[in-house]
C-alpha cells in the first residue's frame, strides 16, 4: 500500500479554513440583507449547506479506510451518498446566472459575494473529491485514481445540468426514483440534446482545469528540494 498524501493536521486546517470562508460568505448575504432591507437570494444559504454534504462523507470515508479496519456497509454508505451529493458543491458556480442589478445593492457586491460562495462551494467539492481520489490511489495506484476523478468530473457536470435546468435533486434519488431514472436515459442521446452536451462538455472543462490545477498547487511541496550547494573559494 503507497503512503497517503494528506496528512491529517492538513485535512483540518482545510476544513477550518473552509468554515471561515463560508462564515463570510453567510455574513456577506446577512450584510447584504440589512441594506436591502429584506432578504434576497437567501437559497446560497441551502445550496452552501448542501455543499457541504459532499465533504460530510468523505472525510469518514477517508478516515475509516486510512486508521481503521475497513467496514463495506459504512464505507459503502458513505462513497454512495457522497457521489450522490457532489454535484452539489461545484452546483453553486451556475447560481452566477441570478446576477442582477438590484438596487439599492450595487453590483459589485452582489458580484463578490456570489463568487465567494462559488469559490467555497468549489473548494468543498474538490476536498472532497482528493480525499476519495487518494483512498483510490492507495488502493490501485495513481492512474486508476485519476481515472477515477475525471470520472467524477464528467458525472458531476451531467448531475449539475439535471440539477440547474431539470430542476432535479439528489434525494430525488428515494423521493422519484423512476422519474429521475426516466429522465436520465432520455438524455443519453447527445447528439440529439446538443445544448445539454455543450453545457456537459462546457462545465466538465472548466471542472477538469481548474481540479488539475488545484491538484498541482497543492503538490508543489511534495518532492523534497536538494540541498544547496556551498559556494566556492
Amino acid at each position: 500500500m503507497r503512503a497517503r498524501i494528506f496528512a491529517d493536521h492538513r485535512i483540518c486546517l482545510a476544513v477550518v479554513a473552509l468554515l471561515f470562508a463560508s462564515a463570510l460568505s453567510v455574513a456577506m448575504l446577512a450584510a447584504r440583507t440589512l441594506m436591502a432591507g429584506h432578504m434576497q437570494l437567501g437559497f446560497y444559504v441551502w445550496n452552501l449547506i448542501l455543499a457541504w454534504m459532499p465533504l460530510a462523507f468523505a472525510l469518514p470515508y477517508y478516515w475509516h479506510d486510512e486508521h481503521r479496519a475497513p467496514r463495506w456497509w459504512l464505507l459503502a454508505g458513505c462513497a454512495v451518498s457522497w457521489f450522490l451529493f457532489f454535484p452539489n458543491a461545484p452546483y453553486i458556480v451556475t447560481d452566477l446566472l441570478h446576477l442582477d442589478f438590484r438596487p439599492p445593492i450595487p453590483m459589485w457586491f452582489d458580484v463578490i459575494m456570489m463568487m465567494s460562495f462559488a469559490w467555497t462551494g468549489l473548494l468543498l467539492g474538490y476536498l472532497s473529491l482528493f480525499l476519495m481520489q487518494e483512498v483510490v490511489r492507495r488502493r490501485k495506484g495513481l492512474a486508476w485514481s485519476w481515472g477515477f476523478a475525471i470520472g467524477m468530473l464528467a458525472l458531476s457536470s451531467f448531475g449539475i445540468y439535471l440539477g440547474r435546468f431539470q430542476r432535479w435533486n439528489s434525494w430525488d434519488v428515494i423521493q422519484n426514483p423512476f422519474g429521475l431514472a426516466w429522465d436520465v436515459l432520455s438524455k443519453l442521446d447527445f447528439v440529439h440534446h446538443p445544448k445539454m452536451t455543450a453545457f456537459c462538455l462546457t462545465f466538465f472543462a472548466f471542472s477538469l482545469l481548474s481540479y488539475a490545477t488545484l491538484y498541482a498547487l497543492s503538490h508543489l511541496r511534495d518532492a523534497p528540494l536538494a540541498p544547496a550547494s556551498l559556494p566556492q573559494r
